[in-house]
């Protein structure tokens, strides 16, 4: 995985195969607003590795999340042990 300033890149073979978006949109907070991962490539659980890395990197980073893609959304829903992550507007 190739980690970039507001992406991360899977990669297989030097080719993308798939990514996910975020940005900062204040202080300490982030917007994942995006996940793809080419339709060849489906069903091997590589969007799931790619929030997996964004979350192990923000936490890091002691910022909070904004699951605006709906793939997020979902995965978070899985994986509880994250919940406390997530961006509590108020």
């Amino acid at each position: 995985m190739k980690i970039e300033e507001n992406r991360i890149v899977y990669e297989q073979d030097n080719q993308e195969i798939g990514e996910i978006e975020f940005k900062e949109v204040k202080p300490g907070v982030v917007d994942v607003y995006h996940t793809y991962v080419d339709p060849d490539y489906q069903g091997q659980h590589i969007a799931s590795k790619l929030v997996e890395e964004l979350f192990k990197k923000l936490i890091k980073e002691n910022k909070l999340i904004i699951p605006s893609c709906s793939y997020v959304d979902h995965w978070v829903k899985k994986h509880p042990e994250y919940q406390d992550k997530i961006y509590q507007q108020q």
